[in-house]
């Protein structure tokens, strides 16, 4: 507990810790929305590829004689 509150003190009475706790602040802002955004364009793109995917298997498929299994 001692820890926390040094540090505490250190981020809300030294100036170096005001701008060092801001600072860490802004990078946590900025690598959330940068995985958000990635996530936002990833989602998209991996959709259309398994569609890109599953439209050539199906040009691809051979077709099925049913008549065969008559006999």
């Amino acid at each position: 507990m001692k820890e926390a509150v040094i540090l505490t003190r250190f981020l809300r009475q030294d100036p170096v810790g005001q701008r060092f706790g801001v600072g860490i602040l802004v990078l946590t802002w900025l690598a959330l929305a940068w995985t958000s955004l990635m996530f936002a364009v990833a989602v998209p793109l991996a959709l259309a590829v398994a569609e890109l995917v599953r439209r050539r298997r199906e040009e691809t498929a051979y077709a099925v004689d049913d008549l065969e299994d008559l006999y």
